[in-house]
C-alpha cells in the first residue's frame, strides 16, 4: 500500500514562493537573434550597467519586499539569454571565455576581511565584498540566492522543496556567468593572484563509516528504481531527481550524486515527518514571513504545533523572526542551527538544551519519526549529519567546504543506503511509539500507476489526472481519521519488490541492526577510555634501561602504591570495585561492555561527558608523551648521546613513571565509574550535579597539567610525580565511602 497524497503532490513550493519562481522562469523556447541580445555582450558578459538602471529605477524602498518583487519581474530576460548564449557557446570558446574566469570559486574572496561569514547570506551582505564586485553584481545574487525575500534558489533546491520541473536551466546559466564575470573583474584588478585559497575538509574521520555496509554490493540499477517506486515517501514529481542520481552512481561521480542524494533524502523525510506526525502542510515550504520544515526538524526529538505562529520584523533592513521555535526556521534565518553546531565546543552536541524529563506544553508532542525510523537508523543519519565531530556532510557540501571530487565512494554510498533504509522503513529495530500514536491516513494502491511513471518518464507537472480530490496539502485537506486504518505495513509494505529488491533491504536492514553510534561525544568518549586502557595495559614493557644501571628501584616495588580498592559516588548509586593494574584485561572488558544512550540527552549529561571527555584527552596525551619520551631516552642512553644532566633527568623520569601511570589508571577508574551511570546523571539534583562537577574540575586541572609537565621539552618529573599522588589523594577523598 502506497500514500497517494504524497506520491501525487506536484509541488513543494507554498503559494507566493512557487509564484516568485514562476515569475521569474523564462519561456526558453523565445530564441533571440543576434540583434535582440542587450543584457549579454559577445564576449559573454553580463550587461551590469542596464541591470543597474533597472534596479536603480525600482521606485520601491530598496531591500524591501515590494522592491524584491519588481526586482524578480525585470530578470527574466536576462536568464533566458544567458541559457541561450551559454546554448550556443562552444568547447573551445568556453575553454577560452568562461571556464577560466571560473576557478577562483574554490576560493575566499574577502581580501580586505579577516573573518569569513559562514552562512552566504551574511557573507553577500558584507560591504567588502560589495567593494570587491560591486553594487550590483551583489544584489543580483541577493535577489537568486541570499535573501528570504527573493527567489532564494540555494535554500529551497538544497533543502529539497525545488522539484526538477520547476528548475530552470536558465538559473545555473546565469550563475554561470556571474561568476565568470566576477572572475574576469578580479583578473584585470590583479587580485585573483592574491586571493587566499581556503583549507577544504577531507573526511578522513568518516572512514569508519566505511565498515559499517562493507559486505554490500551497489545494488543494480534496476533495483534501485524498483525500491524507489514502491516507497510511499518518493513523490512522482521526484522521479526524474533520481534518476540523475542513480545516473550519476553508475558514472562513478560520487561528489555530484551526493549533491542529488542529500536534497532527496531531506524531501522524503520531510514526507515522512508530515505523515507520521498528520502534519501535512509541513510538506510545504513557507512564505517570507512563515517557516518551513528541514532535516534538523525532522530528526529532532520534539515538535511544535504546526499553527505556532510566527512573525518577521523588519528592522534596518534586516528580517528578524519575533519568536523562535525548537521544530521550524524561516527561510532566511533556517541556517543559524548550522551555525551553531559549527561553533560549540568541539564536545558539545545537538539537542543540548533539551531536558530529558521536562514537561511538555500544550504546544508540544513527540516528533513520531523517531518511531518509524528506528533508534538505529536514527543514530545513522545523526552521525552523517549533526554530531560536531562527525563528517557533518550536508552542511560541509551545501556551504562549499569540501571540493566533490575528493567525496570518496564509501560516503556516496553510505548516503545511499541510509536513504533506502529511509523509504522502506519498517526493520526489526523500528521501536514502539508511545501508546495513542497510531496514525491514520488514507492509503491506495499503486500498483497500475507504477508503469505509466516510471524512472523515465518526462513529467510534464501532469500527475494522476483522474484523482485530483487526493492533491493534499494546499490543494485538498488532508486525509480524514475516517480513512482506512494507517499502520507501520502501509508505509513498509514489501510485497511489491521483487527478491532481489527484498533481498537489497534485508541485508541493509540486518547491517543497521549491528551500527554502533561513532561520532556522538559519549561513543568517542568510550573509545578513548578503551585507548587510554591500552596504553595503560602495556606500560610495564616500554623502552628503559635496568634498574640497576640507573638505581631506580620503583618499578620493581610499583605495585605497592597505594589506590583504593573501590570507589563509589553514591548521589549516582553507583560504586565499582577498582580492578588491579595487574589484571588490566579485566578493566578493558568491563570498559568495552557500557551500555550508553546518545539520541536526545539532557544538559547535565553533556556537560558531564565534556569534562570526561577533557580528562581522558589529557591522559592518552600524558601516556603518549611519556611512551614516546621513554623511548626516545632510551635510544639516547644507548648509544650514549646522554649528558650527566640528562642522565639524571632520565632517572627522574623513570621514577616518576609508575606513579604517574598509576594515578592516570585511578582516573580512567573513575571516568568508567560516572561513565556507568551517565545517562542518569540528567536527573540528579542541581546541588549534586554541581557537586560532582566540583569534584572532577580538580582531576581535569591535574591532566591538563601532567600533559605540560611530561612534555618532551619541560621534563619537571618531580612535580609530575608529586601531582600524581595529590590527585590520588583526591580521589580516594572524593569516591570511597562518600555520603551525599
Amino acid at each position: 500500500m502506497i500514500l497517494l497524497w504524497i506520491k501525487s503532490q506536484d509541488t513543494f513550493l507554498s503559494t507566493e514562493v512557487k509564484k516568485f519562481i514562476e515569475t521569474v522562469t523564462p519561456d526558453l523556447t523565445q530564441i533571440p537573434s543576434g540583434a535582440d541580445y542587450s543584457w549579454i555582450y559577445r564576449d559573454t558578459g553580463i550587461a551590469w550597467e542596464k541591470l543597474e538602471d533597472v534596479f536603480d529605477n525600482i521606485k520601491e524602498e530598496n531591500g524591501s519586499k515590494a522592491w524584491f518583487f519588481e526586482a524578480i519581474k525585470q530578470v527574466p530576460p536576462l536568464f533566458r539569454e544567458c541559457y541561450h548564449m551559454l546554448q550556443n557557446v562552444y568547447p573551445a570558446a568556453y575553454d577560452a571565455l568562461l571556464k577560466p574566469f571560473l576557478e577562483w570559486t574554490h576560493q575566499v574572496v574577502l581580501l580586505k576581511c579577516k573573518q569569513v561569514p559562514f552562512l552566504l547570506r551574511d557573507l553577500l551582505a558584507t560591504p567588502e565584498l560589495e567593494e570587491l564586485i560591486g553594487k550590483v553584481k551583489v544584489q543580483l545574487l541577493i535577489v537568486m540566492l541570499g535573501s528570504v525575500l527573493g527567489l532564494n534558489l540555494r535554500n529551497i533546491a538544497w533543502h529539497g522543496f525545488l522539484s526538477p520541473h520547476e528548475t530552470s536551466q536558465a538559473f545555473v546559466a546565469t550563475i554561470i556567468f556571474i561568476l565568470a564575470d566576477c572572475g574576469r573583474m578580479l583578473e584585470k584588478t590583479s587580485q585573483i593572484k592574491n586571493i587566499p585559497c581556503r583549507p577544504h575538509v577531507t573526511f578522513d574521520e568518516a572512514s569508519c563509516l566505511s565498515s559499517v555496509f562493507d559486505n554490500m554490493i551497489i545494488p543494480r540499477k534496476a533495483v534501485l528504481e524498483e525500491v524507489i517506486r514502491n516507497s510511499s515517501f518518493v513523490p512522482i514529481v521526484m522521479y526524474p531527481a533520481w534518476k540523475k542520481a542513480l545516473e550519476l552512481l553508475e558514472e562513478e561521480q560520487w561528489g555530484l550524486c551526493v549533491t542529488l542524494l542529500l536534497p532527496l533524502m531531506e524531501c522524503s523525510m520531510r514526507a515522512m515527518f508530515a505523515h507520521v506526525n498528520k502534519v501535512s502542510e509541513r510538506m510545504l515550504t513557507a512564505e517570507n514571513s512563515t517557516l518551513y520544515t528541514t532535516m534538523d526538524e525532522i530528526l529532532n526529538e520534539y515538535m511544535e504545533n504546526s499553527t505556532t505562529s510566527q512573525t518577521v520584523n523588519e528592522k534596518d533592513g534586516k528580517y528578524e523572526i519575533s519568536s523562535c521555535s525548537a521544530c521550524v526556521h524561516n527561510l532566511g534565518n533556517r541556517e543559524h542551527c548550522e551555525v551553531n553546531k559549527c561553533t560549540l565546543a568541539a564536545d558539545g552536541i545537538k539537542h543540548a538544551d533539551q531536558e530529558k524529563n521536562r514537561e511538555l506544553d500544550a504546544s508540544e508532542k513527540k516528533n513520531q519519526v523517531q518511531y518509524t525510523i528506528g533508534t538505529k537508523l536514527n543514530e545513522a543519519l545523526h552521525d552523517l549529519l549533526n554530531f560536531i565531530q562527525g563528517p557533518r556532510i550536508r552542511d560541509r557540501v551545501s556551504h562549499g567546504e569540501a571540493k566533490l571530487q575528493e567525496i570518496p565512494e564509501f560516503i556516496t554510498c553510505h548516503i545511499l543506503y541510509l536513504n533506502l533504509l529511509v523509504l522502506s522503513p519498517g526493520g526489526p529495530d523500528i521501536d514502539e511509539a508511545p501508546s495513542g500514536t497510531t496514525n491514520k491516513m488514507q492509503c491506495m494502491n499503486l500498483r497500475g500507476l507504477r508503469e505509466e511513471y516510471a524512472l523515465n518518464a518526462k513529467l510534464e507537472g501532469k500527475f494522476l489526472e483522474n484523482t485530483s480530490e487526493t492533491k493534499c496539502l494546499e490543494h485538498c485537506p488532508p486525509p480524514s481519521d475516517e480513512a482506512c486504518s494507517q499502520d507501520k505495513k502501509c508505509t513498509n509494505d514489501s510485497s511489491n519488490l521483487s527478491d532481489h529488491g527484498k533481498e537489497v533491504i534485508g541485508e541493509l536492514r540486518r547491517n543497521m541492526n549491528y551500527y554502533k553510534c561513532v561520532f556522538h561525544p559519549s561513543a568517542i568518549l568510550h573509545r578513548r577510555l578503551i585507548h587510554a586502557g591500552s596504553y595503560i595495559s602495556n606500560w610495564i614493557q616500554w623502552d628503559r634501561v635496568d634498574s640497576s644501571e640507573l638505581d631506580y628501584p620503583e618499578w620493581e616495588s610499583w605495585d605497592k602504591i597505594q589506590l583504593p580498592e573501590a570507589i563509589s559516588y553514591p548521589p549516582l548509586h553507583i560504586s565499582h570495585n577498582v580492578c588491579s593494574l595487574h589484571n588490566m584485561e579485566q578493566f578493558l572488558v568491563l570498559v568495552k561492555n557500557i551500555q550508553y544512550k546518545v539520541l536526545y540527552r539532557p544538559k547535565q549529561e553533556v556537560e558531564l561527558i565534556s569534562i570526561l571527555q577533557r580528562i581522558t584527552v589529557c591522559i592518552l596525551a600524558t601516556l603518549e608523551k611519556n611512551c614516546d619520551n621513554m623511548t626516545l631516552k632510551y635510544s639516547q642512553y644507548i648509544n650514549k648521546r646522554l649528558r650527566s644532566r640528562q642522565r639524571e633527568t632520565y632517572r627522574r623520569q623513570l621514577i616518576a613513571v609508575p606513579v604517574i601511570v598509576s594515578s592516570c589508571y585511578l582516573t580512567s577508574q573513575v571516568i568508567y565509574l560516572i561513565f556507568l551511570a551517565i545517562n542518569k546523571s540528567g536527573d540528579l539534583s542541581l546541588s549534586s550535579f554541581t557537586s560532582l562537577m566540583r569534584v572532577l574540575k580538580p582531576v581535569l586541572k591535574v591532566t591538563e597539567n601532567l600533559v605540560t609537565q611530561t612534555s618532551l621539552s619541560v621534563n619537571r618529573w618531580d612535580e609530575a610525580s608529586s601531582l600524581s599522588v595529590n590527585n590520588i589523594d583526591h580521589i580516594r577523598k572524593e569516591f570511597t565511602h562518600r555520603q551525599e
